[in-house]
Order: structure tokens, then C-alpha cells, then sequence
């Protein structure tokens, strides 16, 4: 990979957030091949940005094919958006992964059949970014926890929205149904976190991104990354125990 590659594959990601890309930038064909697949398993939201960031989809990792040096990639609901897609001359991808942070791009991407079905496809990157630094480090929330973000609405309506996934940075929430405004950019203040074990408190969030939780039910739940504002030593303490129960639990479940 150039350097002018390299550089480019950077200036795609916001450096206002992320330090020092070079580090968590690969360039190692199986290390690659190795994120994709773990993309691929776990069914992530991958968003394509195209048109010079004017239009974008949402896919997933199909697959990954070595031998072919190929990437599958699930095709879009809207032939439109598909074609445009297709003529694109740069394409970036951008997913989170369990609090991971995942992009590569590409200059030319094909129409393929997978299985009988239509695909997208495109060579195995040269580079992948992946940054994965423990402040951003998430765990899912396991089905057997009730873990409840309440947000206030109207200065007074207190709807509590499942939390699916939680780091000491931040938090994603599901939302059902729109009743109350909830969008990208919104701010809540005093939003109550409740953690089993009877474990809450209070936290400032705000509203960073907006995806669809099935890419092929666009309309149907939704996916609310937040991030947290001064969020509290005894509140931060909590979430990371939390955390440190999930993780302990999976590693004697794998064990």
C-alpha cells in the first residue's frame, strides 16, 4: 500500500475522534481477511458512503472469498441507489463492531450472484482500520439483563428505552416505535441508567447516529449510538463493573 493510499484511507475517518489511525491501521492480507469474516459472523450494519459522501447504504459482509480475492457484500433494497453505487469511483465502508471502529474502501465494486441472490463485490482491501481502544470498548447487553436508559421528554414524559450494548463512553438504545422525538444531534439531560442489581443513576447523553436494527426492515426498530458528557466517577465505576461481570460470565461460558 502507498503511502498516499494510506493517507487517504485516513483522512476518511473523523480525527477529531480517533488519535494516531497508523496504529490501528492493517495492512496484513490475513489479518484483514480475519476482521472481515468476525464483521461477516456477527451480521454488522456496514454503511457504504459514496458520491463524495453524498449518498450511502447500509449492507453487510456476506462473505469472504481468499482464493477469489473477493469481499461480498449484501445488495441494496433500491435498484437506484444500487446502480449509482455501482458507478461510484470510491466507496468507503464504516461499521461499529462491539464498540469497535471499522472502515475500508474501494474503487471499483461489482454486481455478483451469491447462492442465486444478487451481491455486491469487491477486492479484499489492501488496508483495514480498526480501532479498538478500551474507552470505546462495548459489550452487549445479554438477554437475561434489563438494562433501561430513561430519557425525559416534553420536560416531564419519562419513557425508559432498552439498552443494547454499554461502555464507560457510551451506550446504544432500541427504540420500537417514534412516540417522542429521538434523532441524531439530541441532547438529554439527566437520563436515568439502570443496571441490575438495582445499580442507577444519572447521565448526559447525546444522540450520535441512527441505524436500522435489521438493514432489511429500514422502517421498523432502531439502533441510537449515544455518547456520555460528563459522566460521574460513581456512575463510570458501575458501568465498568458491569462490564466486567459480562466479560467474566462469557469467558467461563466459552471455558
Amino acid at each position: 500500500m502507498t503511502d498516499k493510499q494510506e493517507q487517504s484511507t485516513i483522512n476518511d475517518t473523523d480525527q477529531s475522534k480517533v488519535d494516531n489511525y497508523e496504529q490501528y491501521l492493517l495492512s496484513s492480507k490475513a489479518a484483514i481477511i480475519q476482521k472481515l469474516r468476525q464483521l461477516s459472523k456477527s451480521k454488522s450494519n456496514i454503511t457504504a458512503h459514496f458520491g463524495g459522501g453524498k449518498y450511502s447504504l447500509l449492507t453487510q459482509v456476506v462473505d469472504v472469498l481468499p482464493d477469489k480475492d473477493l469481499v461480498v457484500l449484501d445488495y441494496g433494497s433500491n435498484e437506484a441507489t444500487n446502480k449509482k453505487l455501482l458507478q461510484s469511483d470510491r466507496i468507503v465502508f464504516k461499521t461499529q463492531h462491539e464498540g469497535i471502529t471499522a472502515q475500508f474502501s474501494t474503487s471499483s465494486l461489482k454486481k455478483a450472484r451469491l447462492h442465486g441472490k444478487p451481491a455486491f463485490a469487491c477486492a479484499i482491501p489492501d488496508a483495514l482500520l480498526w480501532v479498538q481502544r478500551r474507552e470505546f470498548y462495548r459489550v452487549r447487553i445479554p438477554l437475561r439483563d434489563k438494562v433501561f436508559c430513561e430519557l425525559i421528554h416534553n420536560e416531564e414524559i419519562l419513557v425508559p428505552y432498552p439498552v443494547l450494548d454499554i461502555s464507560i463512553a457510551g451506550l446504544a438504545i432500541r427504540v420500537d416505535e417514534l412516540k417522542y422525538p429521538v434523532e441524531t444531534g439530541m441532547a438529554f439531560n439527566g437520563a436515568r441508567l439502570i443496571l441490575p442489581g438495582d445499580e442507577s443513576g444519572l447521565v448526559n447523553i447525546e444522540i450520535m447516529n441512527q441505524l436500522p436494527l435489521k438493514h432489511d426492515e429500514p422502517e421498523g426498530s432502531q439502533r441510537f449510538g449515544c455518547i456520555f458528557h460528563n459522566i460521574s466517577t460513581d456512575i463510570s465505576a458501575k458501568i465498568q463493573r458491569y462490564i466486567y461481570d459480562i466479560e467474566l460470565t462469557n469467558r467461563q461460558t466459552r471455558d
